[in-house]
């Protein structure tokens, strides 16, 4: 998995300041050092709509336009449907998991999380999509 691009522009969409942070801290710790932050999937749509985004972690439950919302328009978009899309949720009941891999979510992660399981799953979910061919 050495072929990973640690400088990918990666979107923290979450409600919640500290849990971006400590999302940021886990992913600076491996390596990776370009983010970009929103607090909902409004923000995060309109931040994919602008500029070029290679990953999103998003929590579920947020204001205004929640986690699954802002996934269903990223999938249903041909522009993005490609980008890798790991929910990152405290949400750990199997309808709500199935809908989102249903959706095309590429990893549905329950918090709480540790570093390493956390960033081992963004990079096994970034390589599996280079696999593919999608970058």
């Amino acid at each position: 998995m050495e072929d990973i691009n640690l400088d990918m522009p990666i979107l923290i969409v979450d409600d919640s300041a500290s849990m971006r942070r400590i999302v940021m801290k886990f992913l600076e710790n491996a390596g990776f050092n370009r983010f970009v932050e929103a607090e909902d999937g409004n923000e995060a749509l309109a931040v994919v709509k602008k500029q070029k985004i290679d990953l999103i972690i998003s929590d579920l439950n947020m204001p205004d336009m929640d986690g699954m919302e802002f996934l269903r328009i990223v999938k249903a978009d041909a522009q993005f449907k490609d980008i890798p899309f790991v929910m990152l949720t405290v949400e750990a009941i199997q309808k709500t998991m199935n809908t989102a891999l249903s959706m095309g979510v590429d990893s549905y992660i329950v918090k709480p999380i540790t570093e390493n399981l956390f960033v081992n799953e963004l990079k096994r979910v970034i390589y599996s999509k280079n696999k593919q061919g999608i970058e």
